[in-house]
């Protein structure tokens, strides 16, 4: 399972984001307007040929994508996590949605039974990750169920982990991140 989800506290929205559209057309246009660094389809596979590659996200309006399969750059974008595809919704009929969504969206995959997914950043306030972890927790529900019959659909823990630091594990429900904190309840072994 691989994915992607628009957080409603977006942890990076400073994406670089390029479109593959016709050259010139008002899809390119908008697409422009809407925030992408460049569109088009032969000056940006001539870029990519190049690996001038200084975008983060890429995205392909449904008309182009046989020229994208023609441009034979799967070598190039694929271990990039760049080539776009219909799975993961990098494929779309409309481009100033697909901009506005991925602009603040986070990907995450199920590796080992494992999703691993960043929801805050230090400057977020507790109100802002529960409100996050609820919106993945939601989404991932989501998925599970959507997973054939035969497959084991549980999520047996949610861990909560600075980059570097240590592991909180959160057992039952979230805790109301409205009432204070005390002193007591954050010494000692965790």
């Amino acid at each position: 399972m691989k994915s992607s989800i628009r957080l409603p506290n977006p942890v990076q929205s400073d994406w670089k984001i390029a479109v593959i559209c016709p050259e010139g057309s008002d899809i390119a246009n908008s697409a422009v307007s809407a925030g992408a660094i460049a569109a088009g389809e032969d000056t940006l596979f001539e870029a990519i040929r190049q690996e001038k590659i200084d975008f983060d996200r890429l995205l392909c309006h449904e008309s182009s994508e046989k020229a994208l399969m023609k441009a034979n750059l799967g070598k190039i974008l694929g271990p990039r996590g760049l080539m776009p595809n219909k799975k993961m919704r990098t494929i779309v009929t409309d481009v100033v949605r697909a901009i506005r969504d991925s602009a603040g969206a986070a990907d995450y995959r199920e590796r080992e039974g494992v999703v691993r997914l960043a929801i805050g950043q230090l400057g977020h306030t507790p109100q802002q990750l529960k409100t996050n972890l609820g919106a993945f927790m939601t989404r991932l529900k989501k998925e599970v169920g959507e997973l054939a019959e035969s497959t084991p659909k549980e999520i047996h823990e949610v861990i909560l982990a600075t980059t570097n630091g240590p592991g909180i594990s959160l057992n039952g429900k979230l805790r109301n991140m409205d009432d204070p904190i005390t002193e007591a309840e954050l010494s000692g072994i965790m």
